[in-house]
């Protein structure tokens, strides 16, 4: 199996492995015509996206959970193998295309784990049980590939929030060789996941992507939230998480 080694063969291959799933996961076809879409590559859309409420919001679900990461500052990614490695959040729901569809494609969290950028997408099990797998998957593979075309763009017109930091550049995560991918969801998630498809078939298929697109592609679980009762009565609360420790999902195989 060779290793891809330019934007186009990244592509193609991801194209290709959609083609694989579609037919048992449906929802991967919108995905694909994402990818397919050459102005998504492309396009130069000046772009300000709204600052994100963090503080004053109503969901109780994936939003929610988003939230309150971000609010925390930071997690620990645990590796189960002696490593504990802090990661501090910097933004969220950054696009990663330059066009004026309202829902183009957006990364849920970028974080910093000792100056190496980390991308994170995120899936959370409230009442039903998220998207699946794959899906989170491919949605993690094909935002890194639009950086990898649009950088230049997303920089020229500073598209992101200044939430954290004022000197983000999106160019040095092109400059990481191999920034972190995370799909990270709440233990439900995992629970209900893992015993759907079987861990060692998830297990193979991750270690075969990454074998064959050089990514540094990871799962991590973190603790169940109650935010229903964090909200209460109230219209609209501040999300927060009550555990920052993330733990890597390979180890509960």
């Amino acid at each position: 199996m060779t290793m891809v080694t330019t934007k186009e063969e990244f592509k193609e291959y991801l194209l290709e492995f959609i083609s694989t799933y579609k037919a048992d996961i449906p929802k991967l076809v919108e995905l694909e015509v994402s990818l397919r879409d050459e102005k998504n590559a492309f396009n130069e859309y000046p772009s300000t996206p709204k600052t994100p409420n963090l503080t004053a919001i109503r969901s109780t679900g994936e939003k929610a959970f988003q939230r309150g990461i971000i609010n925390g500052k930071y997690s620990f990614l645990d590796y189960k193998n002696g490593n504990n490695e802090k990661v501090t959040w910097l933004d969220l729901e950054l696009p990663v295309v330059l066009n004026q569809n309202p829902r183009r494609c957006c990364l849920d969290l970028l974080g910093s784990l000792d100056g190496i950028s980390l991308l994170c997408e995120l899936k959370f099990f409230e009442k039903t049980p998220s998207d699946h797998p794959i899906y989170g998957i491919v949605e993690l593979l094909m935002y890194r590939y639009f950086i990898q075309c649009n950088y230049e763009k997303l920089d020229k017109y500073r598209v992101y929030h200044s939430i954290i930091s004022n000197d983000f550049k999106w160019e040095d995560i092109v400059k990481d060789n191999s920034p972190i991918l995370i799909l990270a969801a709440n233990k439900k998630y995992w629970e209900y996941w893992l015993k759907k498809l079987g861990a060692n078939r998830l297990l193979k298929l991750l270690l075969d992507l990454n074998k064959r697109l050089g990514t540094n592609l990871h799962l991590f679980e973190t603790s169940d939230e109650d935010f229903l009762t964090q909200k209460g009565n109230q219209v609209a609360y501040c999300p927060k998480v009550t555990n920052q420790q993330w733990i890597k999902v390979i180890h509960h195989f």
